[in-house]
């Protein structure tokens, strides 16, 4: 039998020869573009001059496709940290296969081929023959041509792995190419291509589908926001917008033709579905066979939006996200989950319901506090107090005051507390999940009574306070540990707020200029290290964008911040950070333990998705 090398010559020394190409001796795909390049007029003998476009036009096709762009090239230097010292060079192409950017690692940048891959050059099936950008664009497949595979003999030194980018509507975005000589060839890269052009996808996908009401789902709960995670978006009247490939696997056999309403897709009638999404904290939904899926839903003010309010006041309609002039917020909210926690206010503050923020450090519930604050129109004033920075026999007396004498270093004349000084006002209890048991009592007698008795008194005083508490400690754990009581927690979270982290939010790019022309007015960011600060986790969220900014408007040369600045004092995306990405062995190995998970373990359908062999999805699988 002859062997892959030995097949590859042969067909060469035919297709050279004008003779028909044996379709079963070579992959199909490699087959149907050679015969697409020789209709297309192309002569294998004669290896056609490189093309490149001007800088002028490339500005042009790059703010054409910016979306994509954008988080095309923070996945790719997401994808460097993953190939280092690989010798391969990764580029993002448009549909119409003209290079946008690329980035490299090792010396095939250098090389002839490797200067034949740079921003502007177009790498177009029927101009420039057989090769992965331009292949995969022409097939809307993921792709290797290896080698001889090139339908010109010139690249044939080369080995290219490309994955197409979908537009949410299923219209080609865009192609990732990965590129390197043939000798550092690995079976495992047109996986990590796919994986990536996944996670472009589903990020064009939510920001293409922010209008519209977008359902996150999985078969288990702890794989709801990795790559084989379903995404469907309807309409705020229930019919289907948009599905992803990933939802399409999933629901094989529902009807999936746009307008399709979402109870012929799932069981349960639409309002019932986000009702229970309002009311659980773990929602699911059971398809039209039965099987049942963690759901995460993103957009819910879309259908929010539409519901009639009653007592809606003239004007209304032209406020900014629902809220009355008097109560737009004061921060960056264009992201839509943080409009819907402002829709929510809006519609709640005039009750006079306590508030519970919850979010990771950073991620600005203080502000969002003050909004609710501004939102209510109280005239008294906001006071916060840390309920984890003071000492258990402290906090008592700094919430409600104390008398004379009450306890060891009380002052003579007693001290009125902040629940008094903030009547008429706005009480802002911070970390509240770390406020000792003791306190706990007393804080829900206040909340029952509205009353404040200070430590080692007797009369009680009548307050008017607008309470509003936050934390970033999982309370429910806390309830299931005894560390906190579950009727203070129902009486605190009356309204529930969640906070994305920074890294979550859809309009980093206007938090970014935001914090930056408040830090420095005159200091600009170049879009392309905007993009490349979007790429990184952001831990400490807007405390930690904020510093990183502050060193970089004082390390910037000329009042502009460009990505070799960002680079110098953050390094590359994950660099030993822990933030967002791991080494490419336990990426690898994650993904495909997650999509084997998915498929019922079975190794076939795997290694057939992910377009590896079986024995790869073994040795992972094994290892993890």
């Amino acid at each position: 039998m002859l062997s892959r090398t030995e097949r590859l010559k042969r067909l060469r020394i035919t297709l050279m020869q004008g003779g028909q190409v044996d379709g079963n001796l070579v992959n199909p795909q490699i087959a149907e573009s050679w015969q697409r390049c020789i209709e297309s007029g192309l002569d294998p003998r004669v290896t056609p001059p490189p093309l490149q476009i001007g800088m002028r036009e490339l500005k042009q096709l790059r703010e054409r496709d910016e979306l994509t762009h954008r988080f095309a090239v923070a996945e790719m230097h997401s994808l460097y940290q993953q190939i280092a010292g690989s010798n391969f060079l990764i580029a993002f192409g448009n549909a119409e296969g003209t290079v946008l950017d690329t980035i490299a690692d090792g010396d095939f940048q250098s090389s002839r081929p490797g200067r034949g891959i740079v921003p502007g050059a177009v790498w177009k099936e029927s101009l420039r023959g057989t090769n992965a950008l331009g292949t995969c664009a022409a097939g809307r497949q993921p792709l290797i041509v290896h080698g001889e595979e090139h339908f010109f003999a010139a690249y044939s030194d080369v080995s290219c792995f490309a994955a197409p980018i979908l537009h949410s509507d299923g219209e080609l975005a865009g192609v990732l190419d990965a590129s390197s000589d043939c000798s550092a060839r690995h079976s495992h890269t047109l996986a990590l291509m796919r994986m990536a052009a996944t996670h472009i996808e589903n990020s064009l996908f939510l920001a293409q589908q922010e209008k519209h009401i977008v359902v996150l789902f999985h078969s288990r709960w702890e794989l709801l926001n990795s790559v084989s995670g379903g995404l469907v978006s309807f309409d705020a009247s229930g019919r289907l917008v948009a599905v992803n490939k990933r939802a399409r696997e999933i629901l094989r056999g529902i009807s999936l033709r746009p307008g399709t309403e979402f109870d012929a897709i799932f069981d349960t009638p639409f309002d019932l579905a986000l009702a229970e999404m309002s009311n659980s904290r773990q929602p699911t939904l059971r398809d039209g066979f039965g099987s049942r899926y963690a759901v995460h839903w993103r957009n819910r003010h879309s259908f929010e939006k539409r519901l009639p309010q009653a007592g809606k006041p003239a004007g209304a309609d032209a406020a900014v996200g629902g809220l009355p002039p008097s109560a737009k917020p004061d921060f960056v909210a264009n992201d839509a989950v943080v409009r819907q926690q402002l829709d929510k206010i809006a519609r709640a503050v005039r009750f006079k319901p306590p508030f519970l923020i919850r979010g990771e450090s950073g991620t600005g519930k203080e502000m969002l506090a003050r909004h609710i604050h501004k939102a209510s129109r109280r005239q008294g004033s906001f006071i916060a107090i840390n309920c984890g920075a003071l000492p258990e026999h402290l906090l008592e007396a700094e919430l409600f005051g104390y008398v004379g004498g009450a306890f060891t270093g009380a002052q003579r004349t007693g001290a009125e507390g902040l629940a008094i000084a903030a009547d008429r006002g706005t009480l802002f209890l911070d970390e509240i999940g770390d406020m000792p048991l003791s306190s706990q009592v007393a804080l829900l007698r206040f909340l029952d009574s509205s009353e404040v008795r200070p430590v080692g008194g007797h009369q009680v005083r009548k307050v008017d306070t607008q309470i509003v508490a936050a934390t970033n400690v999982d309370l429910e754990e806390a309830i299931a540990t005894k560390r906190f009581r579950e009727d203070l927690f129902y009486r605190l979270g009356v309204i529930r707020l969640e906070l994305p982290a920074l890294r979550d939010r859809t309009d980093f790019g206007a938090v970014l200029d935001s914090m930056l022309a408040e830090i420095s007015p005159g200091t600009q960011i170049d879009p392309a290290a905007a993009t490349l600060m979007a790429a990184f986790g952001w831990r400490g969220n807007m405390r930690e964008l904020r510093s990183a900014l502050l060193q970089l408007v004082m390390a910037a040369e000329g009042n502009r911040i460009v990505p070799p600045d960002v680079l110098d004092l953050l390094g590359h995306p994950g660099d030993g950070d822990g933030r967002e990405t791991h080494s490419l062995r336990t990426k690898i190995g994650r993904e495909v333990t997650e999509m084997l998970r998915s498929n019922g373990n079975n190794i076939s359908l795997t290694a057939r998705t992910l377009g590896v062999s079986r024995n790869t999805v073994y040795k992972y699988a094994r290892n993890f």
